[in-house]
């Protein structure tokens, strides 16, 4: 499904990426391939999500797609259950909400720092860099039903329900207190909300074209990671 031409060093997993390659997905600092069989192949800084090592036998097969912040990815399974690894503190480490990204997860929203899965019952967990939003427990009660949406910016979420009504949390500075507006949050006709994803800190170009394989890729900038 498309040949995916990557400059830099893939060499350590190539007779992996040599076919049935059918999407690329990528941090700020790593790539991951997800392949015709449900599996994905990692590679790039080790602590920014390209040694998925710990997790290989948990995304070697049924995984349908692959969200990343600028340092972390998370595999959602087709049973409903979330994989991740990468840096642990931008959400690489969910085993605080292990139990409850286990099933039922539909889709997951991520920030910069931050994961949000969002389940069939309408709630969501989060998980990451705690102060921009990876702790939602101060609004738990009001994001655990009946959230159809959620944006990130760089330091803060926003979740949509049912009923037009948003609810904020992360970086009160950056977006994550609403309270000054919370009179017109409330709910009725709201517009749609366009999230303005930040660049990642890295800027890494994927290029594709037809056949399934993928050739190398190019990372020029200076890494934060150690």
């Amino acid at each position: 499904m498309g040949e995916r031409f990557i400059w830099g060093d893939s060499s350590a997993v190539s007779a992996q990426l040599a076919s049935e390659v059918e999407e690329v997905y990528t941090s700020g600092y790593a790539f991951a391939a997800r392949k015709t069989d449900g599996s994905v192949v990692t590679w790039g800084h080790v602590n920014g999500g390209g040694d998925s090592s710990a997790v290989s036998a948990e995304i070697s097969s049924d995984v349908v797609t692959v969200f990343t912040t600028s340092a972390a990815f998370a595999a959602l399974k087709s049973d409903g259950s979330v994989v991740t690894w990468g840096f642990d503190n931008w959400g690489g480490d969910s085993s605080a909400v292990s139990a409850e990204i286990s099933s039922d997860v539909e889709t997951i929203f991520p920030s910069r720092y931050v994961f949000a899965a969002l389940k069939s019952d309408g709630s969501v967990v989060t998980w990451g860099f705690e102060d921009n939003g990876g702790d939602s427990s101060a609004v738990s009660s009001e994001i655990s039903s009946d959230v159809v949406e959620v944006f990130g910016n760089r330091e803060a979420l926003a979740a949509v329900k049912s009923d037009g009504s948003v609810v904020t949390w992360g970086d009160a500075n950056n977006g994550g207190d609403s309270s000054d507006v919370s009179d017109q949050l409330t709910g009725g006709s709201i517009p749609s909300l366009r999230a303005v994803l930040p660049l990642p800190l890295l800027n890494p170009m994927v290029l594709l074209s037809l056949g399934g394989r993928v050739a190398g890729v190019a990372i020029v900038a200076q890494s934060v990671l150690s």
